[in-house]
């Protein structure tokens, strides 16, 4: 049996269980791919390169190469094996399944995919959209060995992915850069209800940054994060500086959502690109044809791979920049993202919670008020001048007892006309009378040793709020 312990816990405790000062988060997405952490890079156009991949995989997690950004099914196969090259780590590859106006050979893409997963390395498909259907896809690549993840923006959408059998989904909340969907719902209802409605296991994304949602994605269900936009702002990113610098100057502020009216919504950038789609839209909502020569991938492109400037076309970020500080190895950015989860689970989480006996009886059993004893003297009058002689004697005797752990608190009354003392139990109140000078030389006129609660104190703070509001 093994449990996670603090430095906090008793040494009876330390002695009877194994201690573990590293903790691996292990979910259902590092079993199914052999990876160390459970995190994603996710695909990203002009982002997801083999450099940038490889360097995740090193780092513990797994990336995508994006199967879309490349010009050819044949300039695919070409990065995939670069990627192997550069690291033996598993890996995935993006197959986003979207309707455009010259759609790619998608089986051509899907069928390179097949053949490099042979080797074992390529073990992991992200698939997206549903452009001539998503279960051919889906059949032909859990028959060559992948996983299978898909990423959804609905629940209802990801039922009808689990239907056709992928493995796992990518909820994608509201936060999400690039196609959020149209029903605008946040993370933190849709990973809920995903950990309710399905079946299959989920990875949440959409504005994923850091090991606090690492930990708060886990305790509401899901096996892992799947992140994109902060991929973007890493060292082996293979983009322009000044596009990262962006992202790190960027907050939660600086998207904006494009193409709403023709219901194929985006979340990019907020640059003088975006805000002349905005603008034209505007004026023809719905009208492609007047914003595609500002939304065409070149453009894209050029300012990611060439130019670096950031008010040059339209690209994809999302809210996530708000927590974007620093440009950092991927690396780095893992190792930050898994301790800090582990820091909240082992801490704040698990300090968060006491612990109860195994005993399921005990467990049922209400719970317990351990009553303390409550002494209540009564002095004589002139109590100042005459306690002077012993009062030495019998604040010596008080520490001990509080010492020894039978004396709680107490003291004399404001007034002088008695004191009240806490014991722990009824025997140590009387052995604390039958010693104590004040009793034996007549400044305590009288006495009473009576049960004290929890239940008790509260009532007598009530009436003294009542006579002193």
């Amino acid at each position: 049996k093994l449990i996670l312990l603090d430095s906090l816990l008793q040494e009876k405790y330390r002695k009877k269980y194994i201690i573990i000062s590293k903790m691996p988060i292990s979910t259902k997405l590092t079993r199914a791919l052999g990876i160390t952490h459970p995190l994603i890079q996710g695909g990203m156009h002009y982002v997801g390169y083999a450099p940038l991949v490889a360097a995740v995989g090193n780092a513990g997690a797994i990336g995508c190469i994006t199967a879309l950004t490349q010009p050819s099914p044949e300039a695919l196969q070409k990065e995939i094996r670069a990627c192997k090259a550069l690291s033996t780590k598993p890996f995935g590859v993006n197959l986003t399944l979207l309707p455009m106006l010259q759609p790619p050979n998608y089986d051509a893409f899907a069928q390179v995919v097949e053949d490099e997963m042979a080797s074992g390395q390529l073990r992991m498909i992200e698939t997206a959209g549903h452009f001539k259907g998503l279960e051919p896809f889906v059949i032909r690549f859990k028959a060559a060995g992948a996983f299978v993840i898909h990423k959804c923006v609905t629940i209802r959408h990801a039922k009808s992915a689990e239907k056709v059998g992928v493995d796992m989904i990518s909820m994608d909340g509201f936060d999400c850069a690039g196609h959020p969907g149209e029903a605008d719902i946040g993370n933190w209802v849709l990973f809920a209800k995903a950990a309710r409605e399905l079946k299959i296991p989920f990875v949440a994304s959409g504005g994923c940054a850091d090991g606090k949602q690492l930990a708060a994605a886990i305790a509401m269900g899901a096996e892992g994060m799947n992140m994109g936009t902060r991929f973007m702002a890493t060292v082996e990113a293979p983009i322009h500086d000044n596009i990262k610098q962006a992202l790190v100057d960027g907050d939660e502020h600086s998207t904006t959502l494009l193409m709403r009216s023709m219901r194929n919504t985006e979340r990019v950038y907020k640059n003088q690109a975006a805000l002349k789609v905005l603008e034209i839209e505007k004026e023809h909502p719905g009208d492609f044809s007047k914003i595609g020569h500002i939304m065409k991938g070149d453009n894209y492109r050029r300012a990611f791979q060439e130019t670096g400037d950031v008010e040059e076309g339209v690209w994809s970020a999302g809210t996530v920049m708000g927590l974007i500080d620093s440009v950092v190895t991927c690396q780095e950015l893992c190792d930050n993202i898994v301790g800090e989860a582990e820091e909240v689970i082992k801490g704040r989480l698990t300090n968060s919670v006491t612990l109860v006996s195994d005993d399921d009886e005990a467990n049922k059993a209400p719970p317990k008020i351990t009553p303390h004893f409550l002494l209540q003297y009564t002095y004589t009058d002139n109590v100042l001048e005459k306690r002077v002689p012993h009062r030495a004697e019998h604040l010596k005797l008080a520490g001990e007892f509080k010492s020894a752990g039978k004396l709680v608190m107490g003291g004399a009354l404001g007034d002088l006309t008695g004191a009240t003392v806490i014991f722990r139990s009824k025997e140590d109140a009387e052995e604390f009378v039958s010693q104590d000078p004040y009793v034996k030389n007549g400044i305590v006129t009288d006495y009473v040793v009576k049960e004290w609660s929890v239940v008790q104190c509260g009532k007598m703070i009530t009436k003294y709020m009542e006579n002193y509001p």
